[in-house]
């Protein structure tokens, strides 16, 4: 089988585009830092408004994140998983507040690995309808341009 100039620039033109998905697909992966991250952030807001609500004063989360933050998401997730199991006399303020965080997060995370299945087969599905797309469009534009030519 030949294949013609214009099916051969199709594709190269889709490998490019596959790459393209790639590389975004790649960078926009559900990724377990990232939920690790939000687990703290959304701890953290909990613990602020357990906070604010006992002094009577308003409490930022981001001064809570700033004042419990560790190096590493898993070190934080890590410190939220002790104050839910034992609590020190302070931290009994926002505990069941964190239990909460914690089980909705728990949930979040038990479920990574089909989201991440689902993220790389909607990639999938992206290139391949992409590339339909291209080809489909070329032969049709292929087949009105044949329908204008005059017959030798």
């Amino acid at each position: 089988m030949r294949l013609g100039g214009w099916t051969r620039l199709g594709i190269v033109i889709s490998v490019l585009y596959g790459a393209l998905v790639g590389v975004i697909a790649y960078e926009g992966r559900p990724r377990l830092e990232n939920m690790q991250s939000a687990w703290f952030s959304d701890a953290a807001e909990a613990i602020a408004k357990a906070i604010s609500k006992r002094d009577g004063k308003e409490v930022s989360p981001y001064r809570v994140r700033e004042a419990v933050l560790e190096k590493h998401a898993s070190e934080n997730v890590a410190w939220l998983e002790k104050v839910e199991a034992s609590p020190s006399e302070q931290q009994r303020l926002f505990s069941s507040e964190v239990s909460q965080v914690n089980v909705r997060h728990r949930a979040l995370i038990a479920k990574l690995p089909d989201r991440q299945r689902e993220h790389w087969l909607l990639a999938l599905v992206w290139w391949v309808g992409g590339t339909l797309f291209l080809f489909v469009t070329g032969w049709t534009v292929r087949w009105v341009f044949r329908g204008f030519r005059r017959d030798k």
